[in-house]
């Protein structure tokens, strides 16, 4: 029985695999018309003066759907293409801080973020660009979920060992939580959340938590989900603690790759 699940398992990778590719494929020569599409039409909208309202409008509506596919076909090729990152020991809290500044400067409508990063975190194991990435999706998704109105809360702490282990063995993950105050997601939603190309978006491409839970999963983490109708939604990134050559966590208070931010994130 065994052999046959692995059987089915290594069935179901290889055509994983080929569908990737024949994505990654069809992408490539999706964005090349796209690119001359986009050439032309904003030709004529340099022309404006010479067309009148209606065909304003109608270029105007060409470039908005020509950058629309252009999005979704650069997820495909992000989903379908293999991870180039690199395993160092990196500094969780220090992502999210850079993570929470970047889209400060970028910020549109009134929602908050409340962070609460737990003092002398151990070192991850992860590549600090791609856990950037994954970070800065589950916080949009946050602030689309209360409407651009509403508070978000970030918070990166270790997550405590099992009854049993022993305390000598250190911390094993980090977890870095993302919560909002939304309308929560159905049952019938959360099971497909991974589900590449599922989304209840009008305008989404279904493939960002995809390819943040493979990013994840390629660090050696995971990601979690919780969330009730009515109550809010919880997701949890847990990546592994980095160890020394003894097997020991690293401290935060050691070099790492540090990602530092040039201001203060919206609190």
């Amino acid at each position: 029985m065994e052999n046959s699940r692995q059987h089915r398992r290594l069935q179901e990778r290889d055509r994983l695999a080929a569908l990737g590719e024949m994505a990654a494929g069809l992408a490539h020569e999706v964005k090349n018309p796209l690119g001359a599409i986009k050439g032309a039409a904003q030709l004529l909208g340099d022309a404006g003066s010479r067309l009148d309202a209606a065909e304003r409008e109608f270029v105007g509506i060409i470039l908005e759907e020509v950058e629309r596919l252009d999005r979704v076909v650069g997820s495909v090729l992000d989903y379908a293409r293999p991870s180039k990152g690199e395993l160092h020991a990196v500094d969780a809290g220090a992502v999210v801080r850079r993570t929470l500044t970047v889209l400060a400067s970028d910020r549109a409508g009134d929602w908050d973020v409340e962070t609460d990063i737990a003092e002398g975190l151990p070192l991850i194991r992860a590549d600090a660009e791609q856990l950037r990435q994954v970070l800065m999706n589950l916080v949009r998704n946050a602030i689309q979920a209360v409407g651009g109105r509403g508070k978000v809360r970030v918070s990166a702490a270790v997550r405590e060992r099992g009854p049993g282990a022993s305390v000598n063995d250190g911390p094993e993950w980090v977890e870095i939580s993302v919560r909002d105050e939304g309308p929560g997601i159905p049952p019938q939603v959360l099971e497909k959340l991974f589900v590449p190309f599922f989304t209840t978006k009008p305008t989404g491409t279904g493939l960002g938590l995809a390819v943040s839970q493979r990013l994840v999963e390629e660090m050696g983490g995971r990601i979690e989900v919780t969330s009730r109708p009515g109550a809010g939604s919880t997701f949890t990134v847990v990546l592994p603690v980095a160890r020394d050559a003894l097997g020991a966590p690293r401290s935060s208070r050691e070099p790492a790759r540090r990602e530092h931010a040039s201001s203060a994130p919206a609190e």
